[in-house]
């Protein structure tokens, strides 16, 4: 009878609570075995390096520059070990940055099991799995969205997702890959057609909106 070798999964969070409920509901399905680590972990290198899992769950629980240096740095160390990111956010930026920062998958953290389950099974096939979660909210497709409203284009969107989560515009040119000049322009450009004129009045702009 051939033994079978139950999937070996990773769990890296900087929040206890979820990462040991989480862990707990992976290690219930018998295709798996799943271990947690810290995000504040010193030794989260040589730790990853010591138990090699064929698979790594990180918890975007903040998508500011250092998480994405985080999954560049555990992807560049570590290019046999494919990586899901497990966010809040769906917004398509999010998912290009994961997709550009060598991850084989994204997934929001409010997708059912099956899903999360499904995706681990693609992406252990060589396949790859970005969840845009329009399955949960199926009048997303007919409502009208911030950048329609204000008439912004796809690019000045990425920039205020980006300044919405706190990065500073050596950050998010870095992340687009544009000159710093272009983000001050493109910044520029998104205040003027908002009305508004610093960050704070931004954010709470985007938040009146959305609520």
């Amino acid at each position: 009878m051939t033994k079978f070798n139950p999937l070996n999964v990773m769990v890296i969070s900087s929040q206890l609570l979820y990462l040991e409920a989480l862990q707990n509901l992976l290690n219930s399905k018998s295709i798996l075995t799943c271990k947690g680590l810290l995000t504040t972990n010193p030794n989260i290198k040589s730790i990853l390096k010591k138990e090699s899992p064929k698979l790594l769950l990180i918890d975007a629980n903040s998508l500011e520059q250092r998480f994405w240096d985080f999954v560049q740095d555990t992807h560049t160390n570590n290019p046999e070990i494919k990586t899901i990111i497990l966010a809040n956010s769906n917004e398509p930026i999010y998912i290009d940055l994961a997709k550009r920062h060598g991850t084989s998958g994204y997934i929001l953290k409010s997708s059912p099991l099956e899903i999360l389950m499904a995706s681990i099974k693609i992406i252990k096939n060589g396949g790859q799995f970005f969840d845009y979660g329009d399955y949960n909210q199926p009048e997303q497709q007919t409502k009208v969205s911030f950048g329609e409203v204000y008439k912004l284009s796809k690019r000045e969107m990425e920039v205020i997702v980006l300044i919405k989560n706190a990065n500073t515009t050596r950050d998010i040119a870095k992340e687009l890959d544009l000159s710093f000049h272009t983000i001050e322009a493109h910044r520029k450009n998104i205040y003027k057609k908002l009305k508004v004129k610093k960050v704070t009045e931004l954010i709470k702009l985007i938040s009146e909106f959305e609520n």
